[in-house]
């Protein structure tokens, strides 16, 4: 049912100063302070002062807006995967799925964008303690959620899971059902290393991190031996990083860094986010479904959507609502997968006509995003952001 791809899922004004803050300032900056929603709009308010100032570049609100519009396209393209994986090829609801596609491909590479500005840019960090924290708050979610999903699949669809065999799989690779975490097995390495690197530059001495890297350097080898040698029949081993998104992490934090220098037409943003789009369409409807994540077509859609969110103009209530969107962004994306099962594989109809696809495709869609956020909304008040994402 899902593909390689899927299984393979941000100040108008010149960009923060954000080195010359607090720690505790750059970590709201960056969006990564792990603190409640309820304090998210206190945050924003403080932060909504004019463009001009100091404070008002202390927070970032075109990346909370990237990390939200990230997230839910995440949701309309796991969606079009389903009606693709369901329908018969050249129907309408075939169709409807590679529209839904074609506008896609750009989010999951943006994670590692803005990851990359956070480490190199946004706020970098300053202790060892930090760092460690900052991978143990993506590491337990991801743990939390292998869980959860192979248990809760199970409860339904007994044939698709092995639990005993998925639990283990999850400690080397994501798989279904969790297919989308996959791309915590590469983020968090991406953020080991280069948040050592961070340091080791800032005359710091993370040794513990680099020995942790230095393990997971050797670990194509050391893993599949270990595997081999208990006799296990896993033979999947995940946990690392790929060319392209080292590259991503490194130009997104440029671009995000200085998004609001480069100040190309909005025409032109336009016009390459459609011809990215069109593209991604031709590619996956004609030559290769699902497309790389390496496609250079990507690239498009992604700078595109980082030069033409940086220019937007936010009013205080807008920053509010998008800071406190943002904060449910990581919940809502674990999350989703549960109701992208119920709603666009068990109750779509492939079979409908145009109209009522269309329709059937926006409300579910609508129904997913919204109890994926008001779920997360829900653990965050109950101070599980921590375990749960």
């Amino acid at each position: 049912m899902f593909s390689s791809r899927r299984v393979d899922a941000p100040s108008p004004a010149a960009p923060a100063g954000v080195s010359d803050l607090s720690p505790k300032s750059q970590e709201l900056a960056a969006g990564l302070d792990p603190a409640s929603e309820s304090s998210a709009s206190d945050r924003a308010s403080d932060a909504a002062t004019s463009p001009g100032t100091r404070t008002g570049r202390r927070h970032r609100h075109d990346v909370d807006v990237m990390r939200v519009l990230a997230g839910l396209t995440v949701m309309i393209g796991h969606s079009g995967g389903v009606l693709i994986g369901r329908s018969e090829e050249g129907s309408d609801a075939w169709w409807l799925g590679h529209l839904a596609e074609a506008v896609n491909p750009w989010a999951v590479p943006m994670f590692f964008m803005i990851a990359g500005w956070a480490v190199l840019a946004g706020a970098p960090p300053r202790t060892e303690a930090k760092m460690w924290d900052r991978i143990v708050r993506h590491l337990v979610p991801l743990a939390s959620w292998s869980v959860i999903f192979v248990l809760g699949f199970n409860l339904f669809d007994t044939d698709e899971v092995n639990v005993r065999h998925d639990l283990v799989r999850s400690f080397l690779e994501a798989g279904r059902p969790g297919f989308h975490l996959w791309y915590l097995y590469a983020y968090i390495p991406l953020i080991l290393v280069f948040g050592t690197l961070v340091l080791f530059w800032r005359n710091e001495r993370p040794w513990r991190l680099a020995a942790l890297a230095l393990v997971l350097a050797g670990s194509t080898v050391w893993a599949p031996f270990l595997l081999d040698l208990v006799g296990s029949d896993q033979d999947a081993w995940k946990w690392g990083f790929a060319t392209y998104q080292v590259v991503y992490f490194v130009i997104g934090a440029f671009v995000i860094q200085h998004a609001g220098e480069l100040r190309p037409p909005i025409w032109t943003l336009c016009l390459l986010f459609a011809a990215s789009a069109l593209g991604v369409l031709w590619w996956e409807s004609q030559k290769s479904y699902p497309i790389e994540n390496a496609n250079p077509l990507i690239v498009g859609l992604a700078i595109s959507v980082i030069l033409l969110v940086s220019r937007l103009r936010l009013g205080t209530r807008t920053k509010k609502i998008f800071a406190r969107l943002a904060s449910a962004s990581f919940g809502a994306f674990l999350v989703h997968v549960f109701f992208l099962e119920l709603f666009f594989e068990r109750l779509y109809d492939v079979e409908a006509g145009p109209v009522v696809l269309v329709i059937q495709y926006l409300g579910f869609l609508a129904a997913m995003a919204a109890v994926s956020y008001a779920l997360s909304f829900a653990w965050g008040r109950l101070r599980l952001r921590r375990i749960l994402g």
